[in-house]
């Protein structure tokens, strides 16, 4: 029998899990934050909209932490799943003043 394409949470709670195969595709998101959390970076977005032309709904990124889709202001991001430095090339995040960045996105209950 093949495999399923849809892989479901090795901690059993029936929700599915969810990457982009760097890291082992095995966690759903509560879960994803709980074990890899400690891990995540936050930065600023500045996707230059305007400039771009185009609407702020229409370009996002993804956070990690929560998985909404982040047009302004601070993301978290997973530094193995997520090509930082092409985010930061093409000018769409930046990072946060040390005095000013947000406490490290730590284990999360699940």
């Amino acid at each position: 029998m093949p495999e399923s394409m849809i892989k479901f949470c090795k901690k059993d709670d029936g929700k599915a899990a969810i990457g982009t195969g760097k890291r082992p595709i095995e966690f759903c998101r509560a879960h994803y934050v709980e074990v890899y959390g400690d891990q995540f970076q936050a930065w600023n977005v500045i996707i230059p909209h305007k400039a771009m032309g185009i609407d702020p709904e229409d370009m996002a990124i993804a956070c990690a932490k929560t998985g909404e889709d982040i047009s302004a202001g601070t993301v978290w991001l997973d530094p193995v799943e997520t090509s930082i430095a092409a985010l930061v090339y093409g000018g769409l995040i930046e990072a946060i003043p040390a005095k000013s960045a947000p406490a490290k996105a730590g284990k999360t209950e699940a």
